[in-house]
């Protein structure tokens, strides 16, 4: 009887860890509070007032599309857990002062099934992370769906905050927008409208505080090369990306950074850079599974993109900046 008891026990808490094996995705996932930081419009972590002073060069690690199943077409993640534990043991190594990772974490959606074990290897792989470097989630079209809704948000943000947000670093003003919205309002103009006046007030207390930069992040790109390049899948409208890189130039953004694209683009709109980063996960072009390292300065930043095997050992911060 107590082998019995002892099985039983066994299978039940398997049972109740593991996802089944026909991808049936009921089980709920229990979230770390490190991957709700971005609450209330804010990330908890980064104190406003402090981060608000410039002191020093530093640098942050921008990931995009870990998109746990895209290999596979969801049938399994071994891939996707594979590079993000290598770019996990690059983040450990490197020490940078934040980790973003620019939307796509997941393949599946949240209505669909698998959403939830990709959920929970993603929420695994990334608790890796080294407790003092902040790990900021940003939402992508697969994480809230081509034509997000209230109920698909919601879902996101009990897995990973806020779909917006903004944060302080050293002296720079970081705005985290939800791009799916930008690109498809349909299923929830009262969110994309909330956003823009949101938006609105951020740039303006940025400029007030005298940022040293502005630093937008996004899933989307807004564009991959000219700001007036005709719509297609990976950029945003032009009905709504003319007016927002006209907002966005105006208040001097430095720059924005995306994923989506699953290669690397680059672009500018004024002197405002669009940085478009290639994956952590599948490659969809030459450049290969990777990250890219930005480092900032108090005049200017710098960025490259590296492959997983070809990440350097350390980040020196005392080169001078490049003009």
């Amino acid at each position: 009887m107590r082998f019995s008891q002892t099985a039983i026990l066994f299978f039940v808490t398997f049972a109740t860890c593991v996802p089944n094996a026909s991808g049936a995705d009921e089980i709920p996932v229990v979230v770390d509070e490190r991957f709700t930081q971005a609450e209330n419009r804010t990330f908890k972590t980064f104190d406003p007032q402090l981060e608000q002073t410039w002191k020093h060069p530093f640098f942050f690690m921008q990931l995009a599309d870990t998109q746990y199943g895209m290999f596979t077409g969801n049938k399994g993640f071994e891939k996707e857990a594979a590079l993000t534990q290598q770019a996990v043991e690059h983040i450990n190594r490197l020490r940078p002062r934040f980790v973003i990772v620019c939307g796509d974490l997941t393949n599946a959606e949240p209505k669909h099934a698998r959403y939830r074990a990709q959920v929970a290897q993603y929420h695994q792989d990334f608790s890796k992370v080294d407790s003092e470097i902040p790990l900021v989630c940003v939402c992508g079209n697969h994480d809230i769906g081509n034509r997000p809704t209230p109920k698909s948000i919601a879902s996101y943000q009990e897995n990973f905050g806020d779909d917006y947000f903004s944060f302080w670093v050293n002296g720079v003003c970081n705005i985290v927008l939800n791009s799916s919205v930008l690109k498809d309002p349909t299923g929830a103009p009262d969110v994309l409208a909330a956003q823009q006046t949101w938006l609105d007030q951020q740039l303006r207390d940025a400029q007030d505080a005298k940022a040293k930069h502005i630093l937008l992040f996004q899933h989307h790109p807004l564009f991959l090369a000219k700001e007036d390049e005709p719509d297609q899948y990976f950029n945003i409208p032009l009905e709504r990306r003319t007016s927002l890189l006209d907002q966005l130039k105006q208040a001097e953004v430095r720059a924005v950074f995306a994923g989506h694209y699953h290669r690397n683009a680059y672009g500018r709109a004024g002197a405002m850079e669009m940085i478009t980063t290639g994956p952590v996960g599948r490659p969809l072009g030459k450049d290969p599974s990777g990250f890219r390292i930005v480092t900032v300065h108090e005049k200017n930043i710098q960025h490259k993109y590296y492959g997983m095997d070809d990440v350097p050992e350390k980040i020196d911060l005392t080169k001078p900046a490049k003009p």
